[in-house]
């Protein structure tokens, strides 16, 4: 559908009657980008503060937490004394949500069930501006990708299996002006039907799993498919983007490609700019890192507008390090250097060392550019000294590449670890549909 009638017929006013005035607030938005660092500190000390008061009045949680704490309202002055309160857990979320929300607002809130990779499902609410600001501050920055809002968009994802569930999402997908399509089924009859709805239906943009669009751009690489005259950008969320799945991605489909960062219990947290700097959405939440002295650490955040479930240093169980350096394009919103992954796919060594999952991507990514010798990988730590290797081969692949690769991976990860190969056909996606390149079952 054309992108201004599908915004004005569908998106407007569906959010309009949800009590989410999208239109009336992205103008403010779009100017909330350009404050400069002294207004930047002194709108989330205001939000913070306010937020935090309320959340002690009404909130039976946050009350007794804080008063467990020696906090009385009205302390927090600054970011520092902010950032003395104690944080909140995904544990606290799943076994105090009544307690958390009772007293807070109620008005057309509507509930969030999140599961994320974990398989841990995760409850919360949210108010109708907490949802209007996150649909607001992702319009933005998709804009930095130029691709405004309701542009038509080829969309990797789930597909509900029921039937009230397919109609449901059918009617989000007609209000959001997208087509979506199978993150799950990638056999390559069905990447060539892909292909051909992606022609009739010309989306400005390609959004989904990083995994799962590098498949469909190795497809269209491989069957020397012409690129698709109507893509702008393509944007890529939920999974690590590597630099050569970004180089894949962008080679396949002749467009840029911009990352995005996220969760469901906050919504859109960092978005990549023209620049390629990732940047905090910092006019909706604030974003701290737990330093563990190497200038890395575990992201906590806290949504200034959730008044329903208030979330106030909430631990992702994520980790990132943070940039000092100012971005070329002008923004102030602070600027994440690198995401790490998830505090459940760190891997632990025998000697106790805490290894990051990027160190084994970047053994395979090495090695990938050498010899393109497999279509898909992934690591599973069983015990501290024990690591099974899933590799789907390509015709390149070669038992001196097998162990050249566990070679690097021992000399990279540790020489203490057992690294064993298995060749396989497929690798199984997590149910939220997400691919993990690497994981702990530690």
């Amino acid at each position: 559908m054309q992108k201004n009638l599908s915004k004005y017929l569908f998106f407007y006013p569906v959010t309009m009657a949800k009590g989410e005035p999208i239109a009336l607030m992205m103008s403010r938005y779009r100017n909330n980008q350009w404050m400069n660092p002294e207004e930047l500190r002194s709108y989330q000390l205001e939000k913070l503060s306010s937020l935090v008061d309320y959340a002690f009045k009404n909130s039976k949680f946050y009350r007794e937490l804080y008063t467990a704490a020696g906090f009385t309202p009205g302390n927090v002055g600054s970011l520092e004394a902010f950032k003395t309160l104690p944080p909140i857990t995904k544990s606290d979320l799943m076994n105090s949500l009544d307690d958390m929300s009772e007293g807070c607002k109620k008005f057309f809130r509507s509930s969030k069930t999140t599961g994320g990779s974990t398989g841990q499902p995760v409850k919360l609410f949210k108010n109708p501006m907490a949802l209007a600001r996150e649909r607001c501050a992702t319009a933005r920055a998709y804009e930095w990708a130029n691709v405004g809002i309701s542009e038509p968009q080829l969309r990797f994802w789930g597909v509900p299996h029921s039937g009230l569930g397919k109609f449901k999402a059918g009617l989000t997908d007609l209000a959001a002006n997208r087509k979506r399509v199978s993150a799950f089924d990638l056999t390559s009859d069905s990447l060539a039907q892909y292909f051909s709805e992606a022609l009739r239906f010309k989306p400005g943009y390609i959004y989904g799993y990083v995994s799962v669009i590098e498949i469909f751009a190795r497809f269209v690489i491989e069957q020397g498919l012409p690129p698709i005259s109507s893509l702008r950008a393509v944007i890529t969320t939920s999974e690590i983007l590597t630099p050569g799945s970004r180089e894949i991605i962008s080679q396949a489909f002749g467009v840029p490609v911009f990352n995005e960062y996220g969760c469901g219990e906050v919504g859109s947290i960092a978005h990549e700019c023209e620049q390629g700097a990732m940047h905090v959405m910092a006019d909706n939440l604030y974003l701290e890192i737990e330093n563990d002295g190497s200038g890395s650490g575990e992201i906590l955040v806290t949504d200034f507008f959730n008044y329903s479930t208030p979330m106030i240093r909430y631990r992702l169980g994520d980790y990132a390090t943070l940039s000092d350096a100012a971005c070329s394009c002008g923004r102030s919103f602070p600027v994440i250097d690198s995401i790490h992954g998830r505090a459940y796919d760190v891997l632990e060594l025998p000697s106790g060392k805490k290894v990051h999952p990027e160190a084994v991507i970047y053994v395979f990514e090495g090695i990938q550019s050498r010899t393109n010798a497999f279509s898909q990988f992934q690591a599973i730590q069983e015990a501290k000294d024990r690591i099974l290797v899933r590799v789907i081969p390509n015709k390149s692949w070669t038992d001196e590449i097998k162990a050249i690769l566990i070679r690097e991976l021992k000399r990279d990860i540790s020489a203490d670890v057992a690294f064993n190969v298995e060749i396989v056909s497929e690798i199984v996606r997590e149910k939220s549909g997400k691919l993990r390149l690497v994981k702990s079952n530690l």
